[in-house]
Parts: structure tokens; C-alpha cells; sequence
């Protein structure tokens, strides 16, 4: 029940970043503002979890998991209801960075906390519960955003996301208190351990890029690979989302049965396969089972990744985890960036192959760190 509580946070956090895409033409017809205006308005969200998670990590360090979790709920609910509530655009803006904050607070905070309360051989798992919100986030939000926004506007999507924190919030209280436990380790394992840290933050940062390049832009790459009209290309989205959860939950069980450093390896070797066949993929199904193979892996690869770097530091979970966050919120940032970059210099039949060049060079970056203890096994 502690799990499903944290997960359903984390659904909730997530559904209020991704409905903002659903939510689009709805909030430019009713402000009367630009498409790019409203996408700024994610951007700030994403730049405001990017920044406050690892500081929000440090100065947090030794509070109870719960108090975190709990105060990162009520600035996201109370971001949520000022997007809801405030006329101007600017408001709007301000009240999208409180609840950026609040997702930045929460969510690390949560796979802190679900490490914590499991044995040792469930951590990746229990990780992989955690972003399990996340990937069902993907798979709903934009749809509820879109079909329930046309419906009945903008507003009451964001308030009933906030009702719903508000719910979560209740659950919340019932958790015990989850405290940090205290550092050990010397200097010198821990000066090494810095270093490997560092080289696994910039892996999971390179993987979103690679994910992001081709996610970005991926409703013209489908029309391009001639997937069918926006029925089609719809559908194909939701699939993926569909095999993001399905990857999820086979990456948190596979790092914990098999090791988180083959499951990394080879989530990493099928995301550069899947994407380096798009641009020759044009069957329907042949399209389809790469979209799904691509869903699987990209997903695949969170937890194994998250649970290997607190495996690292398990006195600091929350802190790693608020790093990760960050570093994946930047590779989305940087994998926009390139994705844009690929589309005006060539076209968007490159996008999967500079994805795949991506995946290879993270493979090699990652295949290069020294083998730590317990990433080739089974946890005990």
C-alpha cells in the first residue's frame, strides 16, 4: 500500500506536467496568445524541477522523506490551482514554476522513500514502481487533456489534477516517518564513488537525449514513415506509452534478478537498434513492433539506472534521486534542442539514426565504468 501510495503521487505530479501538451490549443484559444507562449509555459515547469530537485536534494538531506513528500505536494497543488485560477499570463508563468518545484520536491523524495521501505532485494523494483506513475502519466495525460479540455476548458482539467493532489496528500499523512540514514563509507571510497556517480548522471542524461531527439518530433517522423492519418499515428503514440509501462515494470525486475549493469546495457543496445531501423521501417506492423521495442527499452533503462546509483550512496537515496531527475529533465532539454537542430539541417528521416549514435555512444561511455559490486547479479 506504501508503494501504491507513492506511485499514485507520482502519477498525479506527472499528469499535471504532461496535460499541459493536451492542453495546448485550449489555453492559446482561451488567452489569445501564441503557440510557443503556451509551450513556455511547460519549458518553466521543466526548468524549475531541472534546478530546484538537486537543491531541494542537499537542504532536504537529513528531513523526514514524509515531511518532503508532503510540503512538495502542497506547492504543486498550490501551483496547480494558481495556473487554474490566475487571468494573466504572466501569473500563469509564475504559478507553473511553484509547481515545477513542488514535482522537482516530490518526486525524488518518493523513490527515496520506496527504497526505504522494502528489503534490499526489491529496491529496483520498488524504483521502477515509483516511475510507473510517470509512464502511466504518458499514456493518459495528453489524452485527458485534449478530449476533457475541449470540453470544458483548461481550467477545471488543472483544478480536478489539484483535487486530486489534494487526495493524495490525505494518503500521504498515513506513511510513517522515513528518516535518512546516517553517512558511512571512507574518503577515499567515497572521492570514487563521486567519479561514478558523476559518469552514471551524465549516462542517464545522454539517454534522454536520445529518447528526446526522436520524442520531440516523433508525430511528423510517424507521418514520414507513412504510419496512416492522425488516427493512426495516435494510436502508435499510445502504444508506446503502453510499452513504457510494460518496460518499466521489466527493468525494475531485471535489474533486481539479472543486474542492474546488463539490464542498462542491454536496454541501451535495443534503444539504439529500435531507432536506427525507423527511417526504413514503413509496414504498419513493422512499425508498430519498433515503436513498441523502442517504448520498452527507453523505459527499461530508468530504473536499473536509479536503483545502481543509490546502490552507491544508500545513506544519501534522496539527494541521487533528485540529481537523476535533473539530469534526465536536462537531456530532454538538450534532446529537444538536437532533435530541432537534425529537422532543419536534414530532415526528420535522420532522427532515428542520430538517436542511435547517441545510444551507442552512452553504451560505450557507461560499458567503460568499473564494475561495481552487485550491478552483474542478483540483489541479494
Amino acid at each position: 500500500m506504501r508503494l501504491l501510495c507513492l506511485a499514485a503521487g507520482t502519477f498525479v505530479i506527472s499528469t499535471g506536467a504532461y496535460v499541459m501538451a493536451g492542453l495546448l490549443p485550449v489555453i492559446q484559444s482561451e488567452l489569445d496568445i501564441s503557440l510557443e507562449a503556451v509551450g513556455r509555459l511547460s519549458s518553466a515547469y521543466a526548468v524549475a524541477y531541472a534546478l530546484w530537485a538537486p537543491v531541494c536534494g542537499v537542504l532536504t538531506r537529513r528531513w523526514d522523506r514524509r515531511r518532503v513528500l508532503l510540503l512538495g505536494m502542497a506547492l504543486f497543488i498550490g501551483g496547480t490551482l494558481g495556473t487554474a485560477a490566475v487571468g494573466s499570463y504572466g501569473g500563469m508563468m509564475a504559478a507553473r514554476v511553484v509547481a515545477g518545484a513542488g514535482a522537482g520536491m516530490f518526486t525524488p523524495a518518493a523513490s527515496a522513500a520506496a527504497v526505504a521501505v522494502v528489503p534490499r532485494a526489491w529496491r529496483a523494483r520498488a524504483v521502477a514502481c515509483i516511475i510507473g506513475g510517470l509512464a502511466a502519466a504518458t499514456v493518459l495525460a495528453v489524452p485527458i487533456g485534449s478530449l476533457v479540455g475541449e470540453w470544458t476548458g483548461f481550467r477545471p482539467v488543472l483544478s480536478g489534477i489539484a483535487a486530486l493532489g489534494v487526495v493524495i496528500g490525505v494518503a500521504l499523512c498515513s506513511l510513517p516517518s522515513i528518516r535518512p540514514s546516517s553517512s558511512t563509507g571512507t574518503p577515499a571510497a567515497t572521492a570514487l564513488q563521486a567519479g561514478t556517480i558523476a559518469t552514471l548522471l551524465a549516462v542517464s542524461c545522454l539517454v534522454s537525449v536520445a529518447d528526446f531527439t526522436v520524442y520531440t518530433y516523433v508525430s511528423p517522423l510517424l507521418s514520414w514513415m507513412r504510419a496512416g492519418d492522425g488516427a493512426a499515428v495516435g494510436a502508435l503514440l499510445f502504444l508506446y506509452g503502453c510499452s513504457g509501462v510494460a518496460g518499466n515494470v521489466a527493468g525494475g525486475q531485471l535489474a533486481d534478478r539479472w543486474g542492474t549493469r546488463r539490464t542498462v546495457v542491454l536496454s541501451l543496445a535495443l534503444i539504439a537498434l529500435s531507432t536506427l531501423v525507423m527511417p526504413w521501417a514503413r509496414h504498419f506492423l513493422v512499425i508498430c513492433l519498433v515503436i513498441a521495442l523502442w517504448g520498452v527499452s527507453g523505459w527499461m533503462v530508468v530504473p536499473a539506472l536509479q536503483s545502481e546509483l543509490m546502490r552507491l550512496r544508500p545513506e544519501a537515496p534522496g539527494m541521487l534521486a533528485a540529481m537523476n531527475a535533473s539530469a534526465i529533465y536536462a537531456g530532454m532539454a538538450l534532446g529537444s534542442l538536437l532533435g530541432g537542430i537534425v529537422v532543419s539541417g536534414a530532415s526528420v528521416a535522420w532522427l532515428g539514426p542520430f538517436s542511435a549514435a547517441v545510444a551507442c555512444a552512452t553504451l560505450i561511455v557507461y560499458a567503460a565504468l568499473p564494475r561495481l559490486a552487485g550491478t552483474d547479479g542478483p540483489q541479494d
